[in-house]
């Protein structure tokens, strides 16, 4: 068991974990007088531990860094990603740390708003660094921030072409969400970049469900990502040889070979804010009209007064919880433990210097206390051995996987757009029983007049058709043309005016009988003149058929007529307009 403690302006050098001391040169990308603040001095004790452990024969898999919150993991889990480190937590298996999904959604905030230069500066930034891995000079930094600020994005897209990536700008923006990102993963490759080819399947699968139950709309998709991105995450498979990260709640019942826990300066005292549902008896009530039950601030000012039982009765909770999870933490290992806490503050200045210490506020002051109790503290010095660790073993080195995994080797994408249509509505697309018979395009058209209920509305529905990828946009002008066609035939024009009222699919229910699948693709209204009732209600039942005539066409439209004469409508027409032959019987 290793205790080592840190703080703000702790030296920017690496730590030598087999010695307990500091480097002489400075870490990559700091200056001889840099110093680093807590939180990163931390993160780079935890990576100097890790790279220790392994060095020392354990695996990957023997290794698990617990933290107190997930704030805590989030920052270990995020360091230690983006220095390769395959790892598993429910932080690091979060799309939002994913480089390449920022990448993705920084270009989509640029094609949505292209005066972001937030965004800009993001996508300009993760581009050299995850797609060409160049890394960041001065005068590359400078030409990025004049790029991200100017007042014009031309020259930000102008930089893509510049060096390869052609955004298509005009033409990308206009896609539905899941085209826009599988033609920019293909367009920067990311399909292996940095290992996260599972994020990015992850976030196709994202954009896809989107548009599905919502649309494209980009401005929407990037509001539902910043409410949800935290929640959204890969599924990790089994028996992978990577360091756990978690919290130390997660991790009871749990046991690992080296453990690491950073951030160990939690309170032992309630925090800040923190409210109590005082209770006060009848004896006790200062007031007689006082309520029984109110909420009041949980502060030491409670001390003094009725409710200072349940005052000390609370505190004791709070310590005897962040005592508790000190002791799952330090309870943790098999092997060896190392404790990274906040060196605590020089105690101010006393009359009396023997005066005792007062109760420990935190974990950093116990583990202090503890170290002075035992003599074994030392101001100057970083690291302190409590207890000498098993030599290193690694716990799964002769582990079988109880898995097997198969991996992907082929992950490139071209363009698909002349070759392939993306359908996501198979059901309607594709008739499994009758496919040879019907022609593709009269399906387009069947789907289309389902939607239509003006004459007017053709424009509209190509255009809702071709933004959820149903049809292609070069396949739309002649969509709409044969659907003015159908609209605009003599014996039909008046089944898509305004004049009449139209229900599409409508469906009868009739107690005591089996349901009907069958609904006529098109039931129209019409009020005759002086009507008081149904009875001078015209209804129209239109279905839309592939030639050549059958009877069987006829049959389930008569039997759907006679459902409306049921429901007291006397006049009911049935008719039948075949694709190709543009032939109506009326019956």
């Amino acid at each position: 068991m290793e205790i080592l403690f840190t703080g703000n302006e702790a030296p920017a050098r690496p730590y030598h974990a087999h010695d307990g001391t500091y480097g002489v040169e400075p870490l990559p990308g700091y200056l001889p007088e840099a110093t680093l603040d807590y939180d990163e001095s931390t993160l780079y004790l935890t990576l100097a531990l890790v790279q220790q452990a392994l060095r020392d024969g354990f695996r990957p898999r023997d290794v698990a860094v617990l933290s107190r919150t997930r704030r805590g993991s989030r920052l270990v889990a995020k360091f230690l990603k983006e220095r390769g480190y395959d790892i598993i937590s429910a932080d690091s298996l979060s799309l939002e740390f994913a480089e390449v999904v920022n990448l993705l959604v920084a270009i989509y905030r640029v094609l949505n708003q292209p005066a972001d230069t937030l965004a800009r500066a993001e996508a300009l930034l993760l581009l050299d660094k995850v797609v060409r891995r160049v890394p960041p000079t001065p005068a590359r930094v400078r030409h990025l921030a004049k790029l991200a600020n100017a007042e014009s994005a031309a020259d930000f897209f102008e930089e893509f072409r510049t060096l390869g990536y052609d955004l298509q700008e005009q033409e990308t923006g206009n896609l539905g969400l899941y085209e826009l990102t599988e033609r920019l993963i293909g367009l920067f490759g990311l399909l292996g970049r940095n290992g996260e080819s599972e994020y990015l399947f992850r976030f196709l699968d994202l954009t896809l469900e989107y548009s599905l139950r919502y649309g494209n709309n980009l401005n929407n998709f990037l509001a539902y990502w910043e409410q949800r991105k935290s929640n959204l995450s890969i599924n990790a498979p089994a028996g992978r040889d990577a360091i756990t990260i978690t919290t130390v709640h997660k991790a009871k019942g749990l046991a690992y070979g080296v453990v690491i826990v950073p951030f160990a300066d939690w309170s032992l005292e309630p925090h800040r804010g923190t409210l109590l549902w005082g209770r006060l008896s009848e004896d006790d009530k200062p007031v007689a009209d006082m309520p029984a039950v109110a909420v009041v601030p949980l502060t030491k000012n409670l001390s003094r007064t009725a409710l200072a039982g349940q005052f000390l009765q609370e505190r004791e909770k709070t310590f005897l919880e962040g005592l508790n999870m000190l002791y799952v933490a330090l309870t943790r290992p098999r092997h060896r433990l190392y404790i990274l806490s906040k060196r605590p503050e020089a105690p101010k200045k006393t009359t009396d210097d023997t005066a005792p210490e007062g109760p420990a506020k935190n974990v950093a002051e116990l583990l202090h206390s503890y170290l002075k109790q035992q003599q074994l503290w030392a101001e100057e010095q970083v690291s302190f051995v409590v207890s000498q660790g098993t030599a290193a073993k690694s716990d799964s080195k002769n582990d079988q996987p109880t898995t097997r995994n198969f991996y992907l080797t082929n992950l490139e994408t071209a363009p698909w757009e002349e070759r392939l249509r993306l359908r996501r509505h198979a059901t309607t697309v594709f008739d499994f029983d009758r496919q040879e018979q019907l022609g593709e395009w009269n399906r387009k058209l069947h789907y289309g007049l389902r939607r239509l209920l003006l004459a007017e509305d053709v424009e509209r529905v190509g255009r809702q058709l071709a933004a959820e990828g149903f049809i292609s946009t070069r396949e739309r002008p002649a969509l709409e043309q044969r659907l003015q066609q159908v609209v605009k035939h003599p014996e039909l024009a008046r089944y898509f005016s305004a004049d009449v009222s139209v229900e599409t699919e409508r469906e009868i229910l009739v107690g005591g009988v089996k349901r009907r699948d069958y609904k006529p693709d098109r039931v129209v209204f019409e009020t005759l003149p002086g009507a008081t009732g149904r009875g001078e209600v015209r209804v129209t039942l239109l279905d839309f058929k592939v030639p050549p005539p059958s009877p069987t066409h006829r049959l389930p439209l008569q039997q759907y007529a006679q459902l409306f004469r049921q429901l007291g409508y006397r006049e009911v027409v049935c008719v039948l307009y075949y694709f190709g032959s543009e032939e109506v019987v009326m019956f």
